[in-house]
């Protein structure tokens, strides 16, 4: 069982605790174990950073100059996903996908897929054709009313129309926008142009650049240290390059020395290669810093004109909102409500038509797409009770409630937010029973739970425990994969807030899962550990003073140790192990063809 566009190998090094990790997950259900603390999740946050998500400062190991993650797919036959790498100019090596992800000082990274350079947005694009990672957390998510619509949507595969809806209600709040600004009363009209005028001037008058502000007060802070700076930029040249046994002629001569014994050693030719890379690094740090200090001069002069000009800076930002960007954002947003404002009648008139005829599309595509929704939710309602059934929910129902309002807004708060106040103005033009126009959509979704037989149906949010939570998390998840198959998905501790026999039932859904996608799973639950094909263990290890995560693969009598662990603790008696022996011993039975 090999499933295109499964997950092969991830690589992590100097990432937080781990200083060299490899995962290699096979197909079917992986799962990964391991005390509290000791680096399950982190080996999951790397593989997420692999693929495009945000690097924090501190995820570089102590003592390390960059970190690196690095994932090996395997394409199979997915011509859609090797279209994509070939528009980019992505070569192909045979059916194998390498995503790498340096992560540099400062936060900055850079991806290379199969060594090409590429934006991180194109990998953050590809990633959900590869991988879906469902995270801790995940299940506090469908507590939010908004993700409720999200799932609908995803069933009803109507995610384009609803595209097509939010396009529309945006075009219509521009067009309504520039109406009201171009109606509005005579005296008010001028007054309104004088300020806008005003404010226009006002701007231009500093001419602002996006990153001036930011430029400029750290010149300003270079001028005024300039002294200690200066000192300790030619004291630091100094010790690399200038001085008597500098580093750089130390490392010159590290390496020259363990180059005469690489072929006596094994890996000795890697570690002078690191010590020349080093050299290298410094050898540019010496000439940074050499002209650095070459340049750097204190001018009062130049100080002067700075605060003025942060002055300036400083009283824009005040006037149009905090920032320069806020300033720029304003200065746009006025020449555009200027221009609306002067418009001549003939345009006003056909900013008229344009309105109603974009509102016109709008309620049609926001009508079509209720209904969509509509007919599906009986379905999605009735799938949904089975997979949570076969979870350890018996008689338990989710109910799809789908509802609109209308327009007037007095009942529900005094002061409406911005999203009402502009769907309110949406319904303007509507005839007969006029209903509010969101982003997507006429509808308002939300899933209610009935969780035992003679009770009412609430809110989720209301009613739903952490264990019920995280069952119909993956209950809504087992039915989209089988709807949108991913190739590979993981899920970092699904099973919180379960045990006993529904861990099991949630072991071999998983195992359902698997039957289809690679599946990779952190649990600290022994029911589900084992089930699975494959079986890794995070731990943390102490080396030379150092904390690091190691992770192995577990087989025979160290799985056998591992899954004692799980039932009994650090110190499993007999019995446990026994016990641990016979839960192996009857998935074998029951998958007898499983790894």
């Amino acid at each position: 069982m090999l499933f295109g566009g499964m997950l092969l190998e991830l690589r992590v090094q100097n990432f937080g605790i781990v200083e060299d990790l490899r995962l290699r997950p096979g197909p079917g259900l992986n799962v990964i174990t391991g005390e509290t603390g000791a680096g399950k999740s982190l080996v999951l946050a790397a593989l997420d950073i692999a693929l495009g998500a945000r690097a924090g400062m501190g995820v570089i190991r102590t003592g390390a100059h960059r970190a690196a993650v690095e994932a090996l797919f395997d394409l199979g036959d997915r011509e859609h996903l090797r279209d994509r790498l070939a528009e980019r100019g992505i070569p192909l090596n045979d059916r194998y996908l390498q995503i790498r992800r340096e992560i540099l000082p400062g936060g900055r990274s850079r991806p290379l897929l199969n060594g090409e350079a590429v934006p991180l947005a194109f990998v953050r694009g590809l990633a959900p054709l590869l991988l879906e990672i469902h995270g801790q957390h995940e299940h506090q998510r469908i507590l939010d009313p908004d993700s409720h619509m999200d799932y609908l949507d995803s069933f009803a595969d109507c995610l384009v129309e609803r595209g097509q809806v939010a396009e529309l209600y945006h075009r219509f709040r521009e067009i309504r926008d520039r109406r009201r600004a171009a109606t509005m009363e005579k005296g008010e009209r001028a007054q309104r142009i004088e300020f806008l005028h005003f404010a226009i001037e006002d701007i231009d008058s500093v001419d602002p650049r996006p990153d001036e502000f930011e430029e400029l007060q750290q010149e300003k802070a270079l001028i005024e240290n300039s002294g200690r700076v200066y000192l300790d930029l030619c004291e630091v040249y100094g010790s690399l390059r200038e001085e008597e046994g500098s580093v750089l002629d130390r490392l010159a001569c590290a390496a020259d020395q363990l180059e005469r014994h690489t072929g006596l050693m094994a890996g000795l030719e890697e570690r002078v290669s690191e010590i020349r890379e080093a050299q290298y690094l410094l050898e540019s740090s010496a000439d940074f810093l050499r002209d650095q200090k070459d340049r750097l001069q204190f001018s009062p002069e130049r100080l002067e004109d700075i605060e003025d000009r942060l002055a300036s800076y400083k009283r824009l930002h005040k006037k149009y909102g905090g920032s320069t960007a806020s300033v720029l954002a304003a200065r746009d947003a006025y020449l555009s409500e200027l221009s609306s404002i002067e418009m001549s009648e003939e345009e006003l008139e056909k900013l008229a038509g344009d309105e109603e005829r974009v509102y016109e599309l709008l309620r049609e595509k926001a009508e079509f797409l209720s209904r969509k929704r509509r007919s599906v939710a009986a379905a999605l309602e009735a799938r949904l009770a089975g997979e949570i059934e076969a979870l350890g929910m018996p008689g338990a129902r989710i109910r799809v409630q789908i509802k609109r309002e209308v327009e007037d807004l007095e009942s529900e708060t005094d002061t409406p937010d911005l999203e009402e106040t502009n769907a309110r103005e949406a319904t303007e033009k509507a005839g007969g029973p006029r209903y509010l126009i969101y982003e997507k959509g006429f509808d308002r979704v939300e899933f209610l739970l009935n969780a035992n037989a003679g009770e009412t149906f609430q809110p989720l949010r209301k009613v739903a425990s952490g264990g019920e939570l995280s069952r119909i998390t993956l209950g809504l998840k087992a039915l989209f994969l089988q709807q949108h198959t991913c190739p590979a998905v993981v899920f970092d501790e699904i099973d919180a807030g379960v045990g006993g026999e529904v861990a099991y039932q949630i072991g071999e859904r998983l195992r359902d899962l698997a039957a289809r996608s690679q599946v990779l799973v952190v649990t600290h639950l022994h029911q589900i550990a084992g089930l699975a094909d494959e079986h890794f263990q995070v731990e943390k290890n102490i080396r030379a003073g150092r904390t690091t995560t190691a992770l192995r693969h577990l087989e025979g009598d160290d799985r056998l140790q591992e899954m004692a662990r799980m039932l009994g603790g650090n110190r499993p008696g007999p019995v446990v192990v026994e016990h641990a022996r016979r839960l192996l011993a009857d998935r074998q039975e029951k998958w007898p063809n499983a790894g």
